[in-house]
């Protein structure tokens, strides 16, 4: 919960630091109280993967860290100065390559699935309650990109998760 609440507040610092949300009641680093507790939820639900199939093979460290690298640039991306249109392609083709190199498990494309609808579920019904705002809207106020940034996180945090919790010979 401490990484989401930490790495998810610093990415999502991307988004508000570079004008792609505004915080209706921001308190530090343009964010509003409850960000941190948002993304420790998020994580906690990203690393119930391991609970759903715990008898998957222990990842190697680098994949993790390239699943990370891969959620973490796809994270840029969404602020860089680019058509959106470019931007799906480009998160699509990270969202396949990572889980094409870091996963290859169908489990992984429902997961992926599953982030892609709920996370941007949750970002409208936020958005309706008045409390930030995307500036970059196409539909229900959120942008075109915003499910495929939720399928790049299911890859680099579910690495991670698989990860930390596999078990480790002594």
């Amino acid at each position: 919960m401490f990484l989401g609440a930490t790495l998810g507040s610093a990415l999502d610092a991307i988004h508000s630091h570079f004008g792609a949300v505004s915080y209706t009641t921001p308190v530090f680093a343009k964010a509003a109280w409850w960000v941190p507790l948002l993304f420790a939820g998020a994580y906690g639900t990203a690393i119930g993967r391991p609970l759903i199939a715990p008898h998957e093979p222990l990842l190697p460290g680098w994949k993790v860290v390239l699943g990370m690298a891969l959620f973490i640039g796809a994270y840029w991306l969404t602020v860089a100065p680019v058509s959106w249109p470019v931007r799906c392609v480009l998160l699509s083709a990270i969202f396949v390559g990572g889980w094409a190199i870091c996963d290859r498990r169908p489990l992984g494309w429902l997961i992926a699935a599953l982030a892609a609808f709920f996370g941007p579920v949750v970002e409208i019904t936020l958005l309706r309650a008045g409390v930030f705002v995307h500036h970059e809207a196409h539909v229900l106020a959120i942008p075109y990109w915003l499910p495929l940034i939720y399928a790049c996180a299911s890859v680099g945090l579910g690495a991670l998760a698989r990860w930390l919790t596999a078990p480790r010979a002594a």
